[in-house]
């Protein structure tokens, strides 16, 4: 089966990132995110394969602000959103912040997902890194083993947030990357809801998962859009 084939099956309504990004514009064009008042922030993973996600970014809204870590978890902490928050437009009245939140996948030449073949490597490698690993980890029972503090301090924590009340989380990396995407979306809203941001900006959040296709551009799989301005009310955005 192709591989988009492949693509479609197991992430319905995934598209080209540019296509995507086009929809998010049409969405954000009753709001006024305008380029000139527009500031951009960007949480995905360090992999280098996500990077194309900020270069399309960069080319409609300017160079973005860095928030994200292992699994495209915020890990700025509060001074970082701080002065993510402290970056954004004020030559008019309100400016506006608008954030994009994806962990990522990959899909091999023969359609498997959870990894991906890079540069100048022979064999395909996990992607994202992280989740599997720490899908490994939990699948063998050894979550616990992972290293104290600061030493660790990143996957500890992407640990913490895809848990569910009882401690459990998916145990297949599609799943599991969904539920990560969803916990992205609602720590950058936990943060800017903290901070208040809506009281001197706009702000809207569109979270998916970012999926690395062979040979072809990246597709986002998307999971969630809204809006919230002066008012203080979320407004659910169709992308």
């Amino acid at each position: 089966m192709p591989v988009l084939s492949l693509l479609q099956a197991q992430f319905p309504d995934a598209m080209p990132v540019g296509t995507y990004l086009d929809r998010v514009a049409t969405a954000l064009d009753p709001y006024d995110f305008r380029p000139d008042s527009t500031f951009a922030a960007v949480s995905i993973c360090r992999d280098e394969l996500t990077q194309q996600l900020i270069e399309l970014v960069a080319q409609r809204w300017h160079r973005p602000f860095a928030l994200g870590g292992l699994g495209g978890l915020p890990s700025l902490g509060r001074t970082g959103w701080r002065a993510c928050l402290s970056h954004v437009p004020d030559t008019t009245d309100r400016g506006r912040l608008l954030v994009f939140g994806m962990p990522h996948v990959g899909m091999d030449t023969s359609g498997a997902v959870g990894q991906s073949a890079r540069r100048n490597q022979e064999h395909p490698t996990s992607t994202c890194g992280a989740i599997v690993s720490l899908l490994d980890l939990v699948r063998r029972g050894e979550a616990d083993s992972l290293p104290p503090g600061l030493d660790d301090h990143e996957a500890q924590r992407l640990l913490r947030f895809v848990q569910d009340e009882t401690g459990s989380m998916p145990m297949e990396v599609i799943e599991l990357t969904r539920r990560t995407a969803h916990a992205v979306e609602e720590e950058i809203w936990a943060e800017l809801d903290a901070l208040e941001a809506f009281r001197d900006m706009d702000v809207a959040v569109f979270c998916g998962v970012q999926i690395h296709v062979p040979e072809r551009s990246d597709h986002i799989w998307s999971t969630g859009a809204s809006v919230k301005g002066a008012d203080g009310v979320r407004h659910r955005l169709e992308v």
